[in-house]
């Protein structure tokens, strides 16, 4: 597997592959994300684009996005959107790249959203849940 940042002009020449990817992650924010709000978000700079290739067959298995929040007092990497299939060949591969392009960034943690069943996956990387997000409609 490789993992492999996508360049902002070079966007538009992945996004059939990993539109639907990330579509399901989306799913996780009804009314408030939509796909085209990721795409736009990647080609303008906001997100980072990273693709996991399985270099055997070329085939794009997964993708997901980066983004840099500033704190007051540090600067963290924020792991936005993820999907793909194959998970187990690729988590701790794409949980190093991450790591390494953080603080390359200055970053002082990674930080990630998702739903609860996320626990057990991130744990085998070495995440610990910082505190879980409940929503109502107002």
């Amino acid at each position: 597997m490789i993992v492999s940042a996508v360049a902002p002009g070079d966007v538009s020449k992945v996004w059939v592959h990993v539109k639907g990817y990330l579509e399901k992650a989306i799913e996780t924010s009804p009314k408030k994300y939509h796909v085209d709000d990721i795409y736009h978000g990647t080609q303008s700079g906001l997100y980072g684009l990273w693709v996991i290739i399985d270099e055997d067959t070329d085939e794009i298995v997964a993708a997901y996005t980066t983004r840099i929040i500033e704190y007051p007092n540090r600067r963290a990497l924020a792991l936005d959107w993820l999907g793909g299939k194959r998970m187990n060949e690729w988590l701790q591969l794409m949980h190093d790249t991450a790591k390494v392009y953080g603080r390359h960034k200055g970053c002082r943690h990674m930080e990630g959203y998702g739903r609860i069943a996320w626990k057990r996956v991130l744990q085998k990387v070495g995440w610990d849940p910082a505190y879980i997000c409940y929503e109502v409609e107002i």
